[in-house]
């Protein structure tokens, strides 16, 4: 099975660096490689959270992304965002990743951390932040899920 999911608690040490856990270290493409092992990108996520992306979805992002016209301003807005908070980062031999001090200010991150795997990507958040984006949409889960599985896509929000 290819793809991260799962929720676990870790800590960022005192030098901003923390441990991918072993699931989601491990999980590979289709053909059995390593997602994680070297070139990765962390950013600025959605919601946030930071985002982890492997090098083949930063790929993917980056042609979508080349696709829009830098005519429009809320293009030029998001990528000036995202783009400039962009870091690369590579684990160590124990699955470390250091997050570079501007982004642990950009998601308010303290000792205690929230990973998730998010199919494509890795977001990582404060625990309380986390919590609270969930409480945000209690109760609407079944509606969600019903809106993004129906034929008639054009409902997502």
């Amino acid at each position: 099975m290819s793809g991260f999911y799962g929720q676990f608690q870790t800590t960022m040490d005192t030098k901003g660096r923390f441990a991918l856990p072993a699931k989601l270290r491990n999980v590979t493409d289709l053909e059995g490689n390593p997602l994680l092992e070297d070139n990765l990108v962390l950013t600025k996520g959605l919601e946030g959270c930071l985002s982890l992306y492997p090098e083949s979805e930063w790929k993917e992002i980056q042609d979508k992304l080349s696709t829009l016209s830098f005519t429009q301003k809320n293009f030029r807005y998001f990528s000036r965002r995202f783009y400039s908070t962009a870091a690369a980062v590579t684990p160590d031999r124990n699955g470390r990743i250091l997050i570079p001090a501007h982004l642990i200010k950009e998601a308010a991150l303290k000792k205690n951390l929230t990973v998730i795997g998010v199919n494509r990507t890795i977001e990582i958040w404060h625990p309380e932040r986390f919590e609270y984006y969930i409480e945000q949409f209690h109760g609407s889960y079944e509606e969600v899920a019903e809106r993004l599985f129906t034929a008639d896509n054009d409902r997502q929000e």
